[in-house]
């Protein structure tokens, strides 16, 4: 069955609107891993190849609008990744069936690879550029998950202003992304981890 939210949410991402991006996350995340985990018996694999399946989600978003079902196209994507994966770290002789927990070997390139922690230093960069005001509000939002209200109250500030400070902070965020030697593979790690 096709369903039509999911449809609209492909055409979305397919003009670059990246809070469908993370609805689409949201949607498939449990059910991919899931199913992922199932063909891999391993939680390292089922990192590596969810990941990938969103890096490339939205490096080839330009063609989504013209998917005609979605959860097929994802689903699809991650077993041959995970299909890809398992039969690289066999011949590589790194994968042993009876060990499923191992950490699988580097088959990925560092290109391909999504730092939490490299994006946590990027983000840290690019909020030291801001004033001490919108670095709080950030933190507040995105680390210890206040709504704009409860912001608005701790800093005494307007709820507008909260919202205007933290819009800008994240658009000056995605510009420091923007100059970094990977910007795609960072600002997918910035889309599933900082977006509400």
């Amino acid at each position: 069955m096709i369903h039509p939210l999911e449809r609209t949410l492909f055409r979305r991402i397919s003009r670059g609107e990246e809070k469908a991006f993370r609805q689409v996350y949201d949607l498939y995340f449990s059910r991919l891993s899931a199913f992922v985990f199932k063909l891999s018996k391993s939680t390292h694999i089922t990192e590596e190849v969810i990941q990938d399946v969103f890096l490339r989600l939205w490096q080839s978003r330009a063609q989504l609008a013209d998917v005609e079902q979605p959860e097929a196209w994802i689903f699809t994507m991650a077993r041959n990744r995970c299909t890809d994966l398992l039969r690289s770290l066999a011949a590589s002789g790194h994968f042993n069936a009876d060990l499923p927990e191992q950490e699988p070997a580097a088959a990925y390139s560092a290109e391909e690879r999504l730092s939490v922690n490299e994006l946590r230093q990027l983000v840290q960069e690019a909020l030291e550029a801001l004033s001490i005001q919108k670095q709080t509000i950030f933190r507040l939002s995105k680390e210890e998950g206040l709504s704009h209200d409860e912001i608005a109250e701790r800093m005494q500030l307007s709820k507008s202003t909260v919202k205007n400070h933290l819009s800008e902070s994240l658009k000056h965020i995605r510009g420091h992304i923007q100059k970094s030697d990977n910007p795609e593979l960072y600002l997918v790690l910035f889309l599933i981890h900082y977006l509400p």
